[in-house]
């Protein structure tokens, strides 16, 4: 997967910290509290972010996604305030499985190690 430049992986981690920070500081919905931020990326030519998110346990990972997307809106323009660009991409927020997948492959290597 192409990274980008520097000027695009830093602009993504400041995407990537100040929505985690927004995270915690004005979601109040407990639905939503844990979420935690784990992957920014830029896609369709960087007119799209990518926010990759997960939350340890969480049964409705549709629910919370569309919970987190009707939270876009204020998202954008706190992020606005915040980075002095002209354009700011449109994020969409994505539920990241990998972290679960990565479990279930940790379990099966430690049956297969047990016997």
């Amino acid at each position: 997967m192409h990274q980008g430049t520097a000027n695009q992986r830093r602009f993504q981690a400041d995407i990537h910290r100040l929505l985690g920070m927004l995270l915690q500081r004005d979601v109040a919905d407990p639905r939503l509290q844990g979420i935690v931020i784990t992957r920014v990326e830029a896609a369709h030519g960087r007119h799209l972010l990518k926010v990759w998110v997960h939350r340890s346990g969480e049964e409705d990972a549709e629910d919370c996604t569309r919970r987190l997307t009707r939270l876009t809106p204020h998202f954008m323009h706190e992020l606005r305030r915040a980075l002095p660009r002209k354009r700011l991409p449109t994020i969409r927020f994505c539920w990241d499985e990998s972290i679960d997948k990565g479990g279930e492959v940790l379990d099966l290597l430690q049956r297969l190690e047990r016997g």
